[in-house]
């Protein structure tokens, strides 16, 4: 980064700007909400195991995206993913968080999302908002994808990870985080301003932005 922020804002998207999960979402988008429903009955032993604790978010997510897109065509996908940006998620947002995005960019923050989702169906709306993405990336062969995914799941202590090199970058201006629940706890305790809560209209009052505009 060659010239400093005015200001650090990374958010959370599933839960957070949304009220739905984008990636079962984007699932029922391309293949109809029956295969979903099947894949959540195949997989129903593994999901049990993920809400124990006993079966990792990575491999879930894996599971999912393998019954739904290995083997499927990277250009066909990319191009689903805008058509979703376009037509889906928009009906998802809250309004209040799109506000607080535009509070921080007419600051001159950068504004990161930062979410164990995929660019492959957040990648055209983070484009429109002007927002750059740090996401969980899906293994693909240059033309078809594996239904792995490439490193880590970005999710609980790897968001944490995954922007400390910016929050070195930037020391010295205000960083603030926006999430929801223990898994983005990590990443809102190494910033300055942490929020924990869903971004929509109980949350963020009016009474709520002017305390936020006295910092």
């Amino acid at each position: 980064m060659s010239e400093q922020a005015k200001g650090i804002a990374f958010f959370d998207f599933d839960g957070t700007i949304s009220f739905e999960d984008s990636f079962l979402e984007f699932l029922q988008y391309t293949d109809g909400r029956f295969k979903l429903y099947w894949c959540m009955v195949l997989n129903s032993p593994f999901i049990l195991l993920y809400f124990l604790k006993l079966y990792s978010n990575q491999k879930l997510k894996e599971r999912f995206f393998t019954f739904f897109y290995k083997g499927r065509s990277v250009a066909e996908l990319e191009e689903k993913g805008q058509l979703f940006c376009n037509e889906v998620l928009p009906k998802m947002v809250y309004p209040q968080a799109l506000q607080l995005i535009r509070w921080h960019q007419e600051r001159g923050h950068e504004v990161y999302l930062l979410t164990a989702s995929s660019r492959l169906w957040l990648g055209e709306w983070c484009r429109q908002q002007n927002m750059k993405i740090i996401d969980t990336t899906f293994e693909n062969d240059g033309q078809y994808y594996t239904g792995k995914i490439a490193g880590e799941n970005c999710y609980g202590k790897e968001k944490a990870k995954q922007i400390l090199p910016i929050l070195d970058a930037n020391k010295g201006v205000p960083s603030y985080g926006y999430g929801h629940g223990s898994g983005d706890a990590y990443f809102i305790a190494e910033v300055k301003y942490g929020f924990n809560m869903p971004l929509n209209s109980s949350n963020l009052t009016s009474q709520w932005f002017a305390a936020l505009n006295k910092d």
